[in-house]
């Protein structure tokens, strides 16, 4: 064995000396310059005990993870996030317009999309927190808000409704409710404007669907909220339930998914998506899927 290291050793020598510089090395000749060092006391034992380590090695090697998303909402508002009858929805159980905006999101980050579903005056809290990576609530982009978080471009147009009793004729305006007993979605515009702009008494729920209840139940005068969700309660409750509009008093405004300061990459990604689904189509169609077609919640 030394006599061929020997001559190994020495036809290297030969080939460095006949011209090869440093920089003509090739890791292949280093490769072998190594072997060739740690070969002089080899025995086929070491191979096989050496790789039993290596597999032993690769076994006990934990997979690398693959990332996760956490989309924050609150999943009582109709068409844009509910539960889905049978609990079959776009997500697991979850359905609604900003749910399949989430899975697009999830998948242009070839990442696992889970949802966080909890009440929506807290999800800014959660977001800052950092429990959460982005809302997607039909969250208006509000000043106040903007001051907390940074918003996506707009992917929804709102206007806040008034519902009430199919029989009251004396609510006809936004006005008409100071003094009333008025219900409200906590945190959201609607809770705003009755809170600031009205000398109403407000009564905030955690879910619209309680607000809803309490209109039901006679223990509110109406119900203040998004139009997309205040249609869809009436067109579940058509004989007990009306709308009334005051564009006036309510004035328009957008949607948008929030996201923590500096997180532009995800911004970026956000903004993508949104203006792709936009310019498709999709979104559109994803609306009429969820509000009348047959993506929508069972009556």
């Amino acid at each position: 064995m030394k006599k061929v290291l020997l001559v190994v050793l020495f036809l290297l020598a030969l080939g460095l000396v006949a011209g090869c510089s440093r920089e003509d090395e090739t890791p292949a000749i280093i490769a072998d310059e190594v072997i060739a060092d740690e070969t002089e006391d080899y025995t086929p034992e070491d191979t096989v005990e050496e790789e039993a380590e290596e597999a032993e090695e690769i076994a006990v090697t934990p997979e690398v993870e693959r990332r996760t998303i956490i989309m924050g909402t609150s999943a009582d508002f109709p068409p844009f996030e509910f539960i889905a009858d049978g609990g079959q929805g776009r997500h697991g159980r979850y359905s609604g317009l900003d749910v399949a905006i989430a899975v697009r999101i999830a998948e242009a980050l070839d990442a696992d999309l889970v949802i966080h579903d909890a009440a929506f005056e807290g999800l800014i809290v959660d977001l800052q927190g950092g429990s959460i990576d982005f809302i997607a609530a039909a969250m208006t982009i509000r000043p106040d808000r903007m001051e907390s978080v940074n918003f996506s471009i707009p992917y929804f147009a709102a206007v806040q409704y008034m519902v009430v009793m199919i029989d009251d004729y004396s609510i006809e305006s936004a006005e008409d409710l100071n003094g009333l007993y008025v219900a409200v979605q906590g945190g959201t515009t609607g809770y705003f404007f009755v809170s600031d702009e009205l000398d109403a008494n407000v009564l905030p729920y955690i879910r619209a669907s309680e607000a809803f209840a309490a209109l039901l139940g006679g223990r509110v005068d109406a119900v203040v909220i998004d139009s997309a969700v205040a249609q869809r309660f009436v067109n579940a409750n058509p004989d007990a339930l009306r709308i009334v509009r005051d564009n006036e008093a309510f004035g328009d405004e957008n949607y948008g998914i929030a996201v923590r300061f500096g997180e532009y990459d995800l911004l970026d990604t956000i903004n993508e998506v949104i203006a792709a689904m936009h310019a498709s189509g999709e979104l559109a169609e994803l609306y009429y899927y969820y509000t009348e077609g047959p993506g929508a919640p069972q009556d």
